[in-house]
């Protein structure tokens, strides 16, 4: 069960900060990413980087330094581990935030490498996200 517990944690986390407990699904998050790390547990660290980033946007919409910063390194890990699904993930979060603040030119630059080599399928949403969040860009 421990081999789970970082995305349970992250998916409890999740749902805290819907509920309007942003700071409790932070802490969570932040606890379950240094028990990760502790126990050298490192599969779902991107995809945690990122939904922090998210909690964070959440938490504060118009500080979007620190968000960006959990999204880049959400980026930098999933391309270490050569996870291109949570990669892909995390792009298209940063690129959301980049077009929000008016910064089309690096929503694409973070963007179009993420979603290159994916075969097209419905199966993967944000796929279908990414595609057409790069067509809006390419106008």
């Amino acid at each position: 069960m421990l081999w789970y517990s970082p995305s349970f944690e992250a998916a409890l986390a999740e749902a805290e900060a819907s509920a309007g407990e942003t700071d409790a699904g932070l802490r969570r998050l932040d606890d379950s990413l240094a028990e990760a790390e502790r126990i050298e547990q490192r599969w779902y660290q991107a995809e945690m980087h990122r939904i922090r980033g998210e909690i964070l946007l959440k938490r504060d919409p118009a500080d979007t330094a620190v968000a960006e910063q959990s999204l880049q390194a959400a980026i930098a890990i999933a391309q270490s581990q050569q996870a291109g699904s949570f990669e892909l993930r995390a792009a298209l979060s940063l690129a959301k935030l980049y077009r929000a603040a008016n910064r089309d030119a690096d929503a694409h630059t973070v963007l179009a490498p993420a979603v290159e080599g994916f075969p097209p399928t419905e199966q993967f949403p944000e796929l279908t996200q990414t595609q057409a969040l790069l067509a809006a860009l390419s106008r």
